[in-house]
């Protein structure tokens, strides 16, 4: 497996369906991801400050050091949408944090998952495409995925999540290089691996923003008309 999940999550619905990963780059506000059909929609991170996606039945949401615990937004939602599943990352959640957050783990605790992305997939290029990883090692039919964008060459882009333009200050993973490498080659791995056996759909090529993965997909896989014009 390229992802490992916790035994007691059910692979099993995931079977032949079709996942909108929504991540925080700024396509994610861009397009218009609802005008589109799929079964399930994950999301991660700071998911719960967007109110469009707040507006959707979220079936699964990564948290990990990213998150504050106690956002009243996150608890209201998680309280309202109970069928919610939280995933945590283990390679990407300090042991700290739950120490610090234990009322949270405990309060949430049957709705909780531990998960590890294989490492030749781990990548710094965030928690959306190792979403996608998730999404690939439970044969969907289907993955489209908005948000996973990347930084243009001066090291911004609209966060959908937080609003932030650029990158955090206090980030060692400031080069636009090593973006542009780690996604391009995540892309170009994930669409080669399983080209055969999903369907792969960048809803980033429709957007404004600076679009990493665009220049794999728009090659490879590129977003088919009906598609991108719904998009619009």
């Amino acid at each position: 497996m390229n992802y490992f999940i916790s035994e007691h999550f059910d692979t099993k619905i995931y079977k032949d369906k079709s996942i909108l990963i929504l991540g925080g780059g700024p396509s994610t506000n861009e397009v218009k991801w609802e005008n589109l059909e799929y079964d399930y929609i994950w999301s991660c991170t700071n998911f719960f400050m967007n109110e469009r996606i707040t507006s959707q039945n979220i079936d699964l949401g990564t948290l990990g050091n990213l998150q504050n615990f106690s956002d009243k937004r996150l608890l209201n939602y998680l309280d309202n949408n109970n069928n919610l599943k939280i995933l945590i990352e283990l390679d990407y959640l300090y042991s700290d944090t739950i120490s610090k957050n234990r009322k949270f783990f405990d309060v949430y605790e049957e709705r909780i998952y531990y998960g590890r992305c294989s490492k030749e997939y781990s990548t710094f290029v965030g928690p959306p495409a190792r979403l996608m990883m998730l999404a690939c090692t439970l044969q969907v039919s289907k993955i489209y995925f908005a948000g996973i964008d990347g930084y243009d060459e001066n090291m911004k882009n609209a966060h959908s999540f937080t609003n932030a333009t650029g990158i955090n200050s206090d980030s060692t993973l400031n080069n636009y290089k090593l973006w542009h490498d780690a996604m391009t080659s995540f892309t170009d791995r994930i669409w080669n691996d399983f080209k055969h056996t999903i369907d792969f759909f960048n809803l980033g090529e429709a957007a404004e923003c600076f679009n990493i993965p665009s220049f794999i997909s728009k090659e490879k896989f590129p977003l088919p008309k009906e598609i991108y014009e719904k998009l619009k």
